[in-house]
């Protein structure tokens, strides 16, 4: 698809200015006043708009209008965060006034295989999509988003991809599983790939015909970019060089996301996929992209979104995330419950970034020792690393299972047997030294993580992990699955 299609599309549904503003657009010097007057804007629409928020900021913006950036942004901090469950409870009453009480079914955007019907109603934006995050063993939240909201969402993943250096109109393949997020309605659009330049390849699980059938995908449409998530990067690394598979095309751009980006990962992959460039990205279903990788962290991108945090219960720094922009459905000082620190940062050329450092995931997602301490997916990357470096690094994977407080299953993939018994002594050294003498750890050595790809993957495994990626809306099977797991761990 030429470049310039791609513009007249733009052009045609009426959003190349906001490509325009989120895409290509960057904030990299004097970006907290900037932040300031979006905030400003953000909090008074929805201030006079919004059931929800109405009068609820009339005092912040009395009171800070006139004070300098520093108390605006500490006295921000001051106001109520909400979760996941509040947006849940308040339900379509968070939506602009216009849009809080219709019938959000009578206006969804369907695609059932018709694009150029679709293209024609994204121009007369008359519509609500369909959007649910994750969820667990809470009902997801659900959000219907207009046209600019979706957009604006859509094109925050646009962002990610040109910063690495695709443009629009060159070849992208994106290797997802099936049934997680919108990706099977996405598919419907697949026979006019030669027209959008974009083909998906989809999987239930990860096996050696799988990656076969991925590898002969990449030779042939020879993709610039490829979206994937870490986990399954790292398998397609390992599969490739177990079964020597021909692998003829190095995309020049690959982009992993939503899951924790081990170095052993990176590693692995970098070494099989030696002419990639390898990124990784940060955000979220609500929310859209807002970070990308620099160095020394992963840049939050100040045209999209504030981020800030806050300790929560066990001293650890929770990220709140304020989406810049979006109106109709605004997020405003909301807690996604993910663990990282975040540093405002000036380098040598006078550029200024918000960057996230050390992200940890979701608050929940740690291993608790027989001792009650919590260890977060980062002390698991320096432990592998830490073996690593005696058994050069042998190790391409690792997944550690909570079986119980007082047992942990520590499964690898290794590249080299012969290093096995070290592999071993030294996990329960290290286990026993740092986190308890006292606990059992069981070592097993696999060929293949199992995995249900359709819930979200994490190094560290607790029991009852049941997110779904993209939510279990109307999913009686996700549904099924996430009572099955749930009695399992006796959570119910």
């Amino acid at each position: 698809m030429s470049k310039l299609l791609y513009q007249w599309i733009l052009r045609f549904a009426g959003v190349h200015p906001l490509y325009q503003q989120v895409v290509v657009e960057d904030r990299l010097t004097n970006i907290r006043p900037q932040i300031r007057a979006d905030l400003t804007t953000l909090l008074t629409k929805a201030n006079q708009d919004n059931p929800f928020f109405r009068g609820k900021f009339s005092e912040f913006l009395a009171a800070n209008n006139s004070v300098d950036d520093d108390a605006f942004f500490a006295n921000y901090r001051r106001l109520p965060a909400l979760t996941k469950q509040d947006y849940a409870e308040a339900g379509q009453q968070v939506m602009i006034e216009e849009l809080s009480t219709v019938n959000p079914r009578e206006r969804e955007l369907t695609v059932e295989g018709r694009p150029w019907e679709s293209i024609r109603r994204l121009r007369q934006g008359n519509f609500l999509m369909p959007m649910a995050t994750g969820g667990s063993s809470a009902l997801p939240l659900v959000v219907h988003m207009t046209k600019h909201h979706m957009f604006s969402m859509l094109f925050t993943f646009f962002k990610c991809w040109y910063r690495m250096g695709w443009r629009p109109g060159e070849k992208m393949m994106i290797f997802y599983p099936k049934n997680t997020y919108n990706i099977d309605d996405m598919v419907k659009f697949n026979r006019y790939s030669w027209l959008t330049g974009f083909r998906y390849h989809l999987f239930d699980k990860i096996d050696e015909q799988v990656v076969r059938g991925l590898v002969d995908d990449l030779n042939r449409f020879k993709p610039k970019l490829l979206l994937v998530f870490p986990s399954p990067m790292n398998m397609i690394a390992h599969t490739i060089r177990r079964f020597n598979l021909p692998l003829k095309h190095h995309p020049e751009l690959i982009n992993v996301s939503g899951e924790t980006f081990f170095d052993c990962q990176r590693r692995n992959i970098e070494a099989v996929f030696h002419r990639s460039k390898i990124e990784d990205s940060y955000g979220s279903v609500e929310l859209g992209e807002i970070a990308h990788e620099t160095p020394g962290g992963l840049e939050i991108f100040a045209n999209v979104a504030y981020v800030e945090t806050e300790l929560n219960a066990d001293g650890q720094p929770e990220m709140v995330i304020t989406r810049l922009h979006l109106t109709d459905f605004p997020f405003i000082r909301y807690k996604m419950k993910d663990i990282a620190e975040v540093e405002f940062e000036v380098d040598q050329a006078g550029h200024e970034r918000y960057v996230i450092k050390k992200i940890e995931g979701k608050d929940s997602n740690y291993i608790m020792s027989d001792r009650g301490e919590h260890f977060y997916p980062s002390f698991f990357n320096a432990f592998v690393n830490e073996i690593n470096e005696q058994v050069e690094n042998a190790i391409l994977e690792i997944k550690v299972y909570e079986r119980n407080q007082t047992e942990l299953e520590i499964q690898y993939i290794i590249e080299n047997d012969d290093h096995k018994q070290l592999i071993q002594s030294e996990t329960r050294r290290l286990l026993s030294e740092h986190m308890s003498p006292n606990m059992r750890y069981t070592i097993r050595f696999v060929d293949f993580i199992d995995h249900d790809y359709r819930r979200k993957y994490r190094v560290i495994e607790r029991q009852g992990d049941i997110e779904f990626a993209g939510g279990i809306v109307g999913d009686r099977h996700k549904s099924e699955t996430v009572d099955e797991v749930e009695s399992q761990a006796g959570v119910r």
